[in-house]
């Protein structure tokens, strides 16, 4: 599915853009102290901005450079430039486009559940080694699936990838499918990362 969003951003055909669920975002970014996030697979960057409006320092990566340049357009416009960074890169090989910071709140919205097994752990393995105690991950996810789009993943999955590191919880997600996700479930998994460090690699 990843490498269709060039081609879906070309013919305009974003719905994902329509999609105002920001789940436990809001709460988050009312309850923290502003930090140093990170929103993997950004697209034009809605989210990343609200983050940086709320006194965040953001970085955006996505691999599609015409969502990215209306990122940091949205950024400028937002007046939040200054907090609010956007990278071209493959969510699932950080290593070759972030340096060594390390985030307290990261951010994923359909992205996740929509990779490969080695790629799933290759994202968790540097979220784990790039994330500051106590630090939030917010996964956007679709429960398992057939058909066109992502295939899915479930606790047992997410529990697998991230390991002992970080806690998790769900919530559910107001988002309803349309076209080839059309009857698929959405909700939000909300992965804390344990205090005593355990799992760090």
């Amino acid at each position: 599915m990843a490498n269709a969003y060039p081609v879906l951003y070309r013919l305009g055909v974003t719905p994902w853009e329509a999609n105002r669920d920001d789940g436990p975002l809001a709460e988050v970014l009312a309850t923290r102290p502003p930090g140093r996030a990170l929103d993997a697979g950004c697209g034009t960057g809605r989210h990343a901005v609200s983050i940086a409006e709320h006194g965040w320092t953001v970085t955006g990566v996505d691999g599609v450079g015409q969502a990215l340049r209306k990122a940091s357009a949205r950024a400028e416009t937002a007046g939040v430039g200054d907090r609010a960074t956007f990278v071209q890169g493959d969510v699932a090989h950080l290593d070759s486009v972030l340096g060594e910071e390390r985030y307290d709140l990261v951010l994923d919205i359909g992205c996740f559940h929509g990779l490969t097994d080695p790629d799933r752990i290759a994202f968790a393995g540097w979220v784990t080694r790039h994330t500051a105690d106590g630090a939030v991950l917010l996964l956007h996810t679709v429960l398992p699936r057939s058909g066109v789009g992502p295939r899915g993943i479930d606790d047992a999955g997410v529990r697998a990838a991230f390991g002992p590191a970080w806690s998790l919880s769900t919530t559910e997600s107001t988002t309803a499918g349309g076209g080839p996700l059309r009857g698929a479930v959405f909700r939000w998994c909300v992965l804390r990362r344990r205090a005593d460090g355990s799992g760090r690699g």
